[in-house]
C-alpha cells in the first residue's frame, strides 16, 4: 500500500487501470477549423446507440481470449504486475485473471514516467502477441465469426442497410488491437464519467466492453446511460463471454472503484461502420491513435 493510503486500501492514489494503449486527446488550437468527419450516409440510426449484450465466446472455445491473456501476463514485466506464489505453479493459460496483482507504483500519476512505462509494456506485448493462439489471432476470429456479423445484422434490422443486402460485402474499421485493462483493488481510483468524442472519437462508431473476470468477484461493471447526458447510468450486467455493445462516442459510461482484492480484467474496441465513419479523419491534439484494420463482411 502507498503510505497514505487508508486502511484496507492498497490503491489510493493514481490512475485506477492499466491499459495497453497510450491513446490520448490534447487540446489544439487547430481544432478550431477541423472540419470533423465526413460521413455519407450521416448519423448512425437510434438503435444502434442501444445497449445490446452480444455473446462473442464460450469457455474453451476458438474465441475465447482468457487463455491467451493468462499467457501474455506471465510474460509481463514485473513493472505492469505478476501474480502472487500460489497461482506461479499453474500452466499460465489455466492461471485466474482476478489473481493477478498490479504494483501501486506501475499506477503513480503519469508525470512520474512509471505509469508510462508500464503501459508502453503492456501495449507493445499485445500488439506484437500473434502467435496462432495468441490475443491477436483469437480477437481476430471473434471479430469474424461474433462479432462483425452481429453488428451488420443490426444495421439490416435497423434499415441503415437494405433489407437483402447480405450477400453485398460491407466494410467495417475495427480497432486492432483491442485495448487490455486491468483494475486492480482493494482501491479507491475510479474511472470518471466520460464520452469517447472527448477524445476523437467518431459517430459513426459502436464500442464493445467484454469482461474477461466475473463481475460477482470484482464487483465492478461499466455503467452506461442510456441516451447522451441522461445521467441514468445502469450497469451492464455483462456475463463473462458476452460483449456490452453500445455507443460510447455520445453516451457517457464510467467504472467504479474496484474496492476487492481482486483484479478486473476486460478487452475493449471500437468498430466504424462504412458510410458512418470516416477513415481518413482525426481529431487535431489527438496523440498515440488507435490502429484499425478494415474487414469486409
Amino acid at each position: 500500500p502507498t503510505e497514505d493510503a487508508p486502511a484496507g486500501v492498497t490503491y489510493a492514489t493514481g490512475a485506477a487501470t492499466l491499459r495497453s494503449s497510450a491513446h490520448r486527446a490534447v487540446y489544439s488550437k487547430a481544432r478550431k477549423a477541423d472540419r470533423g468527419p465526413v460521413s455519407p450516409l450521416g448519423s448512425l440510426p437510434e438503435q444502434m446507440r442501444h445497449l445490446e449484450l452480444l455473446d462473442v465466446f464460450e469457455a474453451g472455445g476458438e474465441t475465447d481470449p482468457r487463455p491467451a491473456v493468462a499467457r501474455l501476463l506471465a510474460r509481463v514485466d514485473r513493472d505492469v504486475g505478476a501474480w502472487p506464489e500460489s497461482d506461479v505453479h499453474s500452466p499460465s493459460s489455466d492461471r485466474r485473471l482476478e489473481a493477478f496483482v498490479v504494483p501501486p507504483s506501475s499506477l503513480a500519476d503519469a508525470k512520474a514516467g512509471t505509469c508510462v512505462d508500464a503501459q508502453a509494456s503492456l501495449a507493445a506485448l499485445v500488439a506484437g502477441d500473434d502467435a496462432p493462439d495468441g490475443v491477436l489471432n483469437v480477437f481476430e476470429r471473434m471479430l469474424r465469426s461474433r462479432v462483425l456479423p452481429r453488428l451488420k445484422e443490426r444495421l439490416i434490422e435497423c434499415g441503415a442497410l437494405k433489407a437483402g443486402t447480405n450477400s453485398a460485402k460491407t466494410t467495417f474499421y475495427a480497432q486492432t488491437p483491442p485495448t487490455l485493462r486491468l483494475q486492480p483493488g482493494p482501491s479507491r481510483r475510479y474511472v470518471r464519467p466520460h464520452r469517447d468524442a472527448e477524445y476523437g472519437h467518431q459517430d459513426g462508431e459502436i464500442n464493445f466492453w467484454i469482461p474477461l473476470t466475473d463481475l460477482r468477484v470484482t464487483n465492478v461493471d461499466l455503467h452506461v446511460e442510456s441516451i447522451p447526458d441522461a445521467g441514468d447510468y445502469k450497469p451492464t450486467n455483462a456475463k463473462v463471454g458476452q460483449a456490452a455493445c453500445f455507443h460510447g462516442t455520445s453516451c457517457r459510461h464510467f467504472a467504479p472503484a474496484n474496492g476487492t482484492p481482486n483484479a478486473r480484467v476486460s478487452l475493449d474496441f471500437r468498430v466504424g461502420v462504412e458510410g458512418f465513419f470516416d477513415p481518413e479523419w482525426s481529431m487535431a491534439g489527438t496523440k498515440a491513435h488507435h490502429d484499425r484494420r478494415t474487414f469486409a463482411v
